[in-house]
């Protein structure tokens, strides 16, 4: 965790990498920079972080400094032992590793006549090969942010172009852009012209087309596959055995995601004491023989204590005979009765793992009363989960006004692109993109989604992504 005197500096940035705008490394022909591709998140992937290429033991003098030139902070090489007939110009040097793709145990279970196309081959070697893959990616993401990752294997498009793509997946670009990249590689290497110079019969030069060409579709198939059996990248590289950690390094080797808090809202978001604060009240009205309308300004437009607002009307409703300290016992009892089991909303839990587990802090701006906020964390034992807490009895101003996210961010030592709000009403969505946080929007049950439709991401739940993924669809905001 950063010191009080790192904070008192302001947030460290993040490490730059350097530009790339021409790769030409004589010698090797599949060689191409992974940046400036679009996301569906509206970000583009950062120039300089991945750099896949086929063998560079091909490399020539001219081509040997072009790539010395560049820095890089790893050399990940998937060739398999058989493969070494001559020496790596990096071997000796820290930067280099060789992680084999290929599972020689698993492969010699491999049975080749039921996979008699690419996609077949591709299928097989994304579940046998999980135990080398997950060795190959965890390099990747452990990597150093401020130089780049080159990725080879021989010919730098089979299996290059199957870690690439699940790269790419994991950031968002459009699999239409994944697979023109994969299918450059048959252009580059010449594919198309070494196989009508096959010296063999038509059904040789078919069976060499089969392994030697990049087709789209073949890479779209192994995307596809993912998909159904596993439900998505995520899922696999879990699967694999990355961590939640590992893979959020993954996605933001490639895309920037500078957040470094996690700064959540309390009554409706954390927690849904927004309903049992109606039903609290509902029970009250009935009590006294009435029906309380919820839609009938219950929820004013700002945070903070409500309870004179909602006793001011009940006492109206039902007249002299009002009592108010009866009342008012009578629905505290029935509120702490619903608050035994009360816990986070879904979700969060995993929210808040994750965010530790990234390495973000994590607070609470509410505008609540401190004894409210911290008496619910200390019922569930979740106070030591968050790094600060702000409440709203240590501000003037309720949200929309900004003043809490203003002072939580000043607490946190950090601006507010450095953070990211997560809310659950159309107010606190406003205050926070008033302090220049990014935001995200959950309703509780009594917000409409379209009334926090100004946040830049909006969920149901908070179970509907992880924190890694929400954070990358804030990557342009970020």
């Amino acid at each position: 965790m950063p010191s009080a005197a790192q904070h008192a500096q302001g947030p460290p940035t993040r490490p730059k990498l350097t530009p790339v705008t021409h790769l030409d490394w004589s010698g090797c022909l599949n060689t191409r920079d992974l940046g400036g591709l679009p996301t569906r998140y509206g970000a583009t992937t950062r120039a300089g972080a991945v750099i896949r290429t086929d063998s560079l033991h091909q490399l020539d003098p001219d081509g040997l400094v072009a790539f010395h030139a560049l820095g890089a902070g790893l050399v990940l090489d998937l060739r398999s032992d058989w493969e070494i007939d001559e020496p790596h110009p990096l071997e000796a040097h820290p930067t280099y590793r060789r992680i084999p793709w290929i599972d020689t145990v698993r492969e010699a279970e491999r049975v080749r006549a039921d996979e008699p196309l690419m996609a077949d081959v591709y299928r097989g070697s994304l579940e046998r090969n999980q135990g080398q893959i997950v060795q190959a990616l965890r390099a990747v993401a452990e990597a150093p942010e401020d130089a780049a990752v080159v990725v080879h294997c021989r010919a730098g498009k089979d299996r290059t172009g199957l870690l690439i793509a699940l790269l790419l997946e994991l950031v968002g670009v459009p699999r239409a852009v994944i697979a023109a990249d994969y299918a450059m590689s048959e252009e580059r290497l010449g594919v198309l012209a070494a196989l009508e110079n096959h010296p063999g019969t038509e059904e040789e030069r078919a069976a060499a087309a089969v392994l030697a060409r990049t087709l789209p579709e073949t890479i779209l198939d192994s995307l596809d596959h993912v998909d159904s059996q596993y439900g998505g990248v995520r899922a696999y590289l879990a699967a694999c055995g990355l961590t939640a950690g590992e893979i959020h390094r993954l996605a933001t080797r490639l895309v920037d995601v500078p957040i470094e808090a996690v700064v959540f809202d309390f009554d409706g978001l954390l927690m849904d004491t927004e309903t049992t604060l109606v039903e609290s009240w509902r029970a009250e009205w009935q009590w006294h023989g009435l029906e309380l309308d919820v839609e009938d300004g219950f929820f004013p437009g700002h945070g903070g204590d409500t309870l004179e607002m909602h006793d001011e009307k009940l006492a109206a409703a039902v007249g002299p005979g009002y009592d108010r300290e009866r009342s008012q016992a009578r629905r505290l009892a029935h509120r702490d009765e619903l608050h035994r089991t009360l816990d986070f909303r879904p979700g969060i839990h995993e929210w808040l793992r994750e965010a530790r587990e990234l390495g973000l802090r994590i607070a609470i701006a509410s505008s609540s009363a401190r004894p409210w906020v911290v008496g619910h964390l200390e019922r569930v034992g979740a106070v030591g989960l968050f790094d600060l807490i702000v409440t709203g009895d240590e501000v003037s101003m309720h949200k929309p006004d900004p003043e809490i996210y203003l002072l939580a961010l000043k607490r946190l030592g950090l601006d507010g692109a450095s953070a990211v709000a997560i809310e659950d009403t159309a107010h606190g969505v406003a205050a926070a993109a008033a302090a220049g946080m990014a935001t995200v929007a959950i309703p509780n049950p009594f917000v409409l989604a379209e009334a926090v439709g100004q946040a830049d991401l909006v969920l149901g739940l908070a179970d509907e992504v992880p924190l890694s993924e929400a954070l990358l669809k804030l990557s342009v905001k970020a």
